[in-house]
Protein backbone atom coordinates (compact mmCIF):
# COMPACT_ATOMS: atom_id res chain seq x y z
CA UNK A 1 0.00 0.00 0.00
CA UNK A 2 1.37 3.43 -0.87
CA UNK A 3 1.48 6.18 1.73
CA UNK A 4 -1.22 8.16 -0.08
CA UNK A 5 -3.51 5.14 -0.33
CA UNK A 6 -3.01 4.46 3.37
CA UNK A 7 -3.74 8.07 4.32
CA UNK A 8 -6.94 8.19 2.31
CA UNK A 9 -8.24 4.80 3.47
CA UNK A 10 -7.44 5.35 7.17
CA UNK A 11 -8.96 8.83 7.27
CA UNK A 12 -12.19 7.37 5.87
CA UNK A 13 -12.17 4.41 8.26
CA UNK A 14 -11.55 6.63 11.28
CA UNK A 15 -14.42 8.91 10.23
CA UNK A 16 -16.72 5.89 9.88
CA UNK A 17 -16.14 4.55 13.41
CA UNK A 18 -19.17 4.54 15.69
CA UNK A 19 -18.87 6.66 18.85
CA UNK A 20 -19.21 3.50 20.94
CA UNK A 21 -16.37 1.68 19.13
CA UNK A 22 -14.15 4.78 19.28
CA UNK A 23 -14.77 5.10 23.02
CA UNK A 24 -14.14 1.38 23.65
CA UNK A 25 -10.83 1.36 21.76
CA UNK A 26 -9.66 4.68 23.27
CA UNK A 27 -10.27 3.35 26.80
CA UNK A 28 -8.46 0.07 26.09
CA UNK A 29 -5.44 1.91 24.64
CA UNK A 30 -5.34 4.35 27.58
CA UNK A 31 -5.45 1.48 30.12
CA UNK A 32 -2.67 -0.42 28.33
CA UNK A 33 -0.39 2.62 28.25
CA UNK A 34 -0.94 3.37 31.94
CA UNK A 35 -0.20 -0.28 32.82
CA UNK A 36 2.99 -0.47 30.73
CA UNK A 37 6.18 -1.17 32.75
CA UNK A 38 8.03 1.62 30.89
CA UNK A 39 6.74 4.11 33.50
CA UNK A 40 9.14 2.60 36.05
CA UNK A 41 12.11 3.94 34.08
CA UNK A 42 10.94 7.28 32.66
CA UNK A 43 10.30 10.69 34.17
CA UNK A 44 8.97 12.45 31.03
CA UNK A 45 5.93 11.85 28.83
CA UNK A 46 5.79 13.38 25.33
CA UNK A 47 2.30 12.77 23.94
CA UNK A 48 0.78 14.39 20.90
CA UNK A 49 -2.49 16.17 21.63
CA UNK A 50 -5.15 14.31 19.67
CA UNK A 51 -7.17 16.10 17.04
CA UNK A 52 -10.23 15.11 15.05
CA UNK A 53 -10.58 11.34 14.67
CA UNK A 54 -7.17 10.37 16.11
CA UNK A 55 -6.86 8.00 19.05
CA UNK A 56 -7.80 10.21 21.99
CA UNK A 57 -4.79 11.25 24.06
CA UNK A 58 -6.44 14.05 26.06
CA UNK A 59 -7.78 11.77 28.82
CA UNK A 60 -4.37 10.11 29.10
CA UNK A 61 -2.64 13.50 29.36
CA UNK A 62 -5.11 14.63 32.05
CA UNK A 63 -4.48 11.41 34.01
CA UNK A 64 -0.68 11.74 33.88
CA UNK A 65 -0.83 15.43 34.85
CA UNK A 66 -3.19 14.82 37.78
CA UNK A 67 -1.92 11.59 39.33
CA UNK A 68 1.29 9.63 39.81
CA UNK A 69 1.66 6.81 37.30
CA UNK A 70 2.60 3.55 38.98
CA UNK A 71 3.73 5.53 42.00
CA UNK A 72 5.84 8.10 40.11
CA UNK A 73 5.19 11.74 39.23
CA UNK A 74 5.76 12.19 35.47
CA UNK A 75 6.53 15.48 33.68
CA UNK A 76 4.50 16.16 30.52
CA UNK A 77 5.60 18.02 27.39
CA UNK A 78 3.58 18.35 24.18
CA UNK A 79 4.56 19.53 20.70
CA UNK A 80 4.23 22.93 19.10
CA UNK A 81 4.90 23.43 15.39
CA UNK A 82 7.23 26.30 14.51
CA UNK A 83 7.46 26.60 10.71
CA UNK A 84 8.93 23.34 9.39
CA UNK A 85 10.05 22.20 12.83
CA UNK A 86 8.38 20.94 15.97
CA UNK A 87 9.56 21.28 19.56
CA UNK A 88 8.16 20.02 22.88
CA UNK A 89 7.08 22.31 25.71
CA UNK A 90 6.32 21.36 29.29
CA UNK A 91 2.74 21.77 30.47
CA UNK A 92 1.39 21.47 33.99
CA UNK A 93 -2.32 21.50 33.10
CA UNK A 94 -4.62 21.17 30.10
CA UNK A 95 -5.47 24.86 30.54
CA UNK A 96 -1.99 25.67 29.17
CA UNK A 97 -3.09 24.42 25.72
CA UNK A 98 -4.50 26.70 23.02
CA UNK A 99 -5.33 26.23 19.31
CA UNK A 100 -2.21 26.34 17.13
CA UNK A 101 -1.08 24.79 13.85
CA UNK A 102 -4.16 23.60 11.90
CA UNK A 103 -6.30 24.16 15.00
CA UNK A 104 -4.46 21.48 17.01
CA UNK A 105 -4.06 22.28 20.71
CA UNK A 106 -0.50 23.36 21.47
CA UNK A 107 1.30 24.64 24.58
CA UNK A 108 0.94 28.33 25.40
CA UNK A 109 3.85 30.64 24.62
CA UNK A 110 4.95 30.86 28.30
CA UNK A 111 5.58 27.08 28.53
CA UNK A 112 9.29 26.14 28.69
CA UNK A 113 10.83 24.19 25.81
CA UNK A 114 12.39 20.81 26.65
CA UNK A 115 14.45 18.37 24.61
CA UNK A 116 13.06 14.84 24.48
CA UNK A 117 16.18 13.02 25.67
CA UNK A 118 14.50 10.56 28.05
CA UNK A 119 10.96 9.32 28.48
CA UNK A 120 7.97 7.95 26.63
CA UNK A 121 6.90 9.62 23.38
CA UNK A 122 3.63 8.88 21.61
CA UNK A 123 3.82 9.11 17.82
CA UNK A 124 0.72 9.93 15.80
CA UNK A 125 0.02 8.18 12.53
CA UNK A 126 -2.57 7.16 10.02
CA UNK A 127 -1.32 3.65 9.26
CA UNK A 128 1.28 1.21 10.55
CA UNK A 129 2.44 -2.10 9.17
CA UNK A 130 3.46 -5.26 10.96
CA UNK A 131 7.16 -4.39 10.49
CA UNK A 132 6.65 -1.14 12.39
CA UNK A 133 6.64 1.29 9.48
CA UNK A 134 4.55 4.39 10.10
CA UNK A 135 2.59 6.62 7.74
CA UNK A 136 2.05 10.03 9.29
CA UNK A 137 0.26 13.03 7.88
CA UNK A 138 3.01 13.96 5.43
CA UNK A 139 4.65 16.86 7.25
CA UNK A 140 7.66 14.88 8.52
CA UNK A 141 7.68 16.70 11.88
CA UNK A 142 8.30 13.63 14.04
CA UNK A 143 10.88 12.12 11.65
CA UNK A 144 12.88 15.38 11.68
CA UNK A 145 12.55 15.81 15.44
CA UNK A 146 13.59 12.24 16.24
CA UNK A 147 16.52 12.41 13.80
CA UNK A 148 17.74 15.53 15.63
CA UNK A 149 17.35 14.09 19.16
CA UNK A 150 18.42 10.44 18.79
CA UNK A 151 18.70 8.72 22.14
CA UNK A 152 18.21 5.19 23.43
CA UNK A 153 16.49 6.53 26.55
CA UNK A 154 13.45 7.69 24.57
CA UNK A 155 10.77 5.02 24.14
CA UNK A 156 8.74 5.66 20.98
CA UNK A 157 5.23 4.23 21.13
CA UNK A 158 2.48 4.72 18.60
CA UNK A 159 -1.21 4.43 19.32
CA UNK A 160 -3.68 3.27 16.69
CA UNK A 161 -7.14 1.86 16.23
CA UNK A 162 -7.11 -1.85 15.41
CA UNK A 163 -7.79 -1.35 11.69
CA UNK A 164 -4.84 1.03 11.29
CA UNK A 165 -2.43 -1.94 11.33
CA UNK A 166 -1.97 -3.21 7.77
CA UNK A 167 0.22 -5.94 6.27
CA UNK A 168 2.61 -3.68 4.38
CA UNK A 169 3.09 0.01 3.59
CA UNK A 170 5.82 1.75 1.69
CA UNK A 171 8.56 3.37 3.72
CA UNK A 172 11.53 5.62 3.09
CA UNK A 173 15.00 5.66 4.64
CA UNK A 174 14.24 8.76 6.76
CA UNK A 175 11.04 7.29 8.26
CA UNK A 176 11.49 6.56 11.96
CA UNK A 177 9.48 3.62 13.25
CA UNK A 178 7.98 3.35 16.72
CA UNK A 179 9.38 0.82 19.16
CA UNK A 180 5.83 -0.41 19.85
CA UNK A 181 2.37 0.11 18.44
CA UNK A 182 -0.47 -0.09 20.92
CA UNK A 183 -3.98 -0.88 19.69
CA UNK A 184 -7.03 -1.84 21.69
CA UNK A 185 -6.28 -5.51 21.05
CA UNK A 186 -2.59 -5.59 22.01
CA UNK A 187 0.91 -4.24 21.57
CA UNK A 188 2.70 -4.70 18.28
CA UNK A 189 6.50 -4.71 18.49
Amino acid sequence: MTKEEARKQMRRMRRDMTPQERSRQNESIRRQILADPVWKEVSWFYPFVSYGTEVDTTELIREVLAHPVQGRRINVAVPRVNGKDMEFYQIRSMEELCPGYQGILEPALHCPMVEAKEGLMLLPGLAFDRKGHRVGYGGGYYDRYLAKYRTEKLHRYAVAYDFQIVDNIESEAHDIAPDRIITSQNKHN
